[in-house]
């Protein structure tokens, strides 16, 4: 399962972040907490490649508005498969520059929100997936353009010239080559130039052989050259009258007053050909046409450059706590399964249904997130389960955003912390979808909110079997899961320990691996630094699993492990709003001691002051009875009485 397990490296490792790659998530469904980040910035690709990006913006516009070819891969960047793709694409790109008029290379990434519906309109089942699309190709159901299964460089090459030669040139095709082969009556240097625009100087001749796509490519290489006409010779007889051989000569440059030219090539490569020709071009003082190539904005690179800064404070956290679990890390995993995997899907029903309400069952048990979000998760898991056997992606999505409306804000945060790489497209979604899974199977341990110890590795199985994004990844970890008997684990605390060992299992398999991030090396976790108790003494060094020869302590494991994906422990660090969520027990304790507090101090006063009021009656009623009881005469009675 590559790409969903090279991406997560447990907490323990120091944390480094990738500088050059937006660790936002685009926000499209997502409380509008950040705007939406430039296209040409995410993925596998970017404005240094020579691959056109598309996106749900220019889509159509690329694929559809065009009189003229197009190749699209529809990948998912957080495959394994997709990233060892991505450098011979590239290459593909840059190999193939010279085509773009004819047939430009891009791709999509399936893996961003904001691309849900197109590749579910075009059926992406498995990734990465070529497409070629045709002039004039139409949307509509069953055509979701032609397949190239091949995935090496030449064998993409071929197919991609034998679905151009087919295609039938039309009027509005201005700009299309033509592939057809010279015919066999044209006799004279007039008839090999006639239709030709005055711009013409020269017609270049290849000889092709059977079974051969030479002269196609080398049509399309040179189809920028607006001073030349490549035309493909197929008949030797033919080649011959222009002193192609075939064998020494195999190429020759007709110019328009008739002289005929043989030319040799160092190699029978396409290459070789298109090297002879342009160095013929170049002493002719003859260029192609220029680029209008866009070029990225001084706007995107101020972003990127804002965005560096702002990210270093991440990189000087998570250096600190080499341990911490993060909150933002559990909510971008819940936000990428329900807002872009389960969205992409075509009919959701059977064991994919199933599959789908089991996912839901324990999110709503064991769901990260504050109030809102508590609502949030219960609705959706109501609407599925209400449902009857059968749900479409289409019907799911409009739902998700009705309720999201609903109760937005829901998410405290929009970025990813822990699972921040520094190698672009690694970790991120698979590295927090392995977090969200470890967090569950410890909550589900520590609660009795079920019984059921197979609950969450039965939703997690689920999951990645009918919803992850990378068929490769879900196949490996399905095999790996029966491999390792799943279905077996008879405890809550087992259900840890298995997801657990399964974990390292995939990095020891990833160590090394061309996905890898180099600062997040595949290690066995806990390392012995991080859990010095949970390795024998005997086995301080060791990076290697060896659950056979009981090299672990898999109490001290279990501990460690409830001790960091404990609630009270997960980090809020790098949180947008920490009202959305729920308040921390120090909190709550804070908050009952400052409420105990008053509490005593109301008491103490009011015995206080009702001791004093006791106090007060006591004297005032002594000194208004002394008052009553001393009748002393008026001094003027007694002068008078003196009298």
């Amino acid at each position: 399962m590559p790409a969903l397990q090279n991406s997560f490296v447990f907490p323990s490792i120091a944390l480094l972040i990738v500088l050059t790659q937006a660790a936002v998530l685009p926000p499209s469904t997502r409380d509008a907490l950040v705007k939406r980040e430039s296209p040409t910035e995410l993925g596998l690709y970017n404005h240094t490649d020579k691959v056109k990006i598309l996106n749900d913006i220019n889509f159509n516009e690329e694929v559809l508005q065009r009189n003229r070819s197009i190749l699209v891969e529809f990948y998912n960047s957080y495959c394994g498969h997709c990233k060892r793709f991505a450098p011979i694409y590239k290459q593909l790109a840059d190999r193939l520059f010279g085509w773009r008029d004819i047939l430009p290379i891009s791709a999509i990434d399936c893996a961003a929100e904001e691309n849900n519906a197109i590749c579910r309109q075009y059926e992406v089942m498995g990734y990465p997936s070529l497409r070629y699309f045709g002039p004039g190709f139409t949307s509509r159901p069953g055509e979701y353009g032609k397949a190239i299964n091949a995935l090496e460089l030449r064998d993409i090459i071929i197919s991609l010239a034998h679905f151009i030669v087919a295609e039938n040139r039309t009027s509005d095709m201005i700009n299309w080559p033509d592939f057809q082969p010279l015919p066999e009556d044209v006799q004279t240097t007039k008839q090999l130039f006639e239709g030709l625009s005055s711009l013409r100087q020269y017609v270049i001749l290849i000889y092709e052989p059977e079974n051969s796509t030479l002269g196609v490519e080398i049509i399309l290489h040179l189809n920028r050259w607006p001073d030349i006409q490549v035309r493909r010779v197929l008949d030797p007889e033919l080649a011959a009258k222009y002193q192609i051989d075939g064998f020494q000569y195999k190429l020759s440059i007709v110019s328009r007053s008739g002289t005929v030219v043989p030319y040799k090539t160092l190699e029978d490569s396409v290459e070789s050909y298109v090297d002879t020709i342009k160095s013929f071009l170049s002493t002719q003082h003859f260029t192609e046409k220029p680029s209008t190539e866009p070029k990225i904005s001084s706007s995107t690179l101020s972003n990127l450059g804002k965005r560096e800064n702002d990210l270093k404070d991440i990189l000087n956290e998570v250096r600190r706590n080499k341990h911490m679990v993060y909150q933002a890390d559990l909510e971008m995993a819940i936000h990428n399964i329900l807002y872009n995997e389960i969205p992409k899907s075509s009919n959701i029903n059977g064991d994919k249904f199933v599959a789908l309400q089991r996912f839901l069952n324990v999110l709503n048990r064991y769901n990260p997130l504050g109030q809102n979000g508590q609502k949030f998760i219960s609705d959706l898991y109501t609407f599925v389960m209400e449902t009857k056997e059968e749900l479409s992606a289409q019907e799911f999505e409009m739902k998700l955003k009705h309720i999201t409306e609903k109760y937005q804000p829901i998410f405290s945060s929009n970025s990813y912390v822990g699972c921040i790489a520094t190698k672009p497209n690694s970790r991120g979604y698979t590295c927090s979808l392995w977090q969200l899974f470890h967090y569950m199977t410890v909550q589900a341990a520590d609660t009795d909110r079920s019984q059921d110890p197979l609950e969450i590795l039965q939703a997690m199985h689920g999951y990645i079997k009918y919803y992850f994004g990378c068929t490769d990844c879900s196949e490996h970890f399905q095999n790996m899961a029966a491999k390792r008997k799943i279905w077996n684990t008879s405890s809550k605390d087992g259900a840890i320990i298995w997801l657990w060992a399964a974990h390292n299992e995939v990095n020891q398999r990833l160590a090394g691996d061309l996905t890898e991030d180099p600062n997040f090396p595949k290690i066995q976790f806990p390392s012995a630094s991080s859990c010095p108790l949970c390795r024998h003494k005997s086995d301080t060094k060791s990076t290697e699993i060896h659950e056979d020869n009981n090299k672990w302590d898999k109490t001290k494991v279990l501990q460690f492990l409830k001790n960091i994906y404990n609630p009270e422990y997960i980090s809020r660090f790098g949180i947008n709003d920490e009202s959305l969520l729920r308040p921390t027990l120090e909190k709550l304790r804070r908050k009952r001691m400052i409420v105990n507090v008053f509490s005593d101090v109301d008491m103490r006063m009011g015995m206080l002051l009702y001791g004093f009021c006791i106090v007060m009656l006591v004297v005032a009623f002594k000194l208004f009875g002394l008052k009553g009881g001393y009748r002393k005469k008026p001094y003027g009675h007694d002068i008078l009485g003196k009298v």
